[in-house]
């Protein structure tokens, strides 16, 4: 709700310019919102993320981190690099600093030889300055 009412204050009511990627879990009585993350449809800075949100609830158990992962995957699917859109907050820094050493991580175990920040970047959508 904060997220859209910021939104619709700074762009004079239009949030046609964004994209929202809603996350449910589904058990026996339904889905359930566990979070959300949104895009502008064309982002000039790259941003392949405006707003994410895990709800309370579902915290601590993946979800942010597979957000994350996933807008990451779209940045890849149209051949860009991205950066979530700044500044993040306190859990945001976090969160997205966990995300980028556990990919970063993930690739540089298994390389034999040497790797440059824009190999990495190519690899894996993430800005050089991120």
């Amino acid at each position: 709700k904060q997220w859209y009412q910021r939104r619709v204050a700074i762009t004079a009511g239009d949030i046609e310019p964004f994209i929202m990627y809603v996350l449910c879990e589904v058990d026996k009585s339904g889905a359930h919102m566990v979070g959300y993350f949104s895009k502008e449809r064309s982002s000039p800075d790259n941003h392949n993320v405006a707003c994410i949100l895990t709800l309370p609830p579902y915290q601590r158990k993946g979800y942010g981190k597979f957000l994350i992962q996933f807008s990451y995957e779209l940045s890849k699917r149209d051949g860009q690099v991205g950066t979530p859109e700044k500044p993040l907050s306190d859990l945001g820094k976090l969160s997205y600093r966990s995300y980028w050493s556990w990919i970063l991580l993930d690739i540089l175990k298994d390389l034999q030889g040497t790797v440059s920040i824009k190999e990495l970047s190519n690899l894996t959508s993430i800005t050089e300055d991120d």
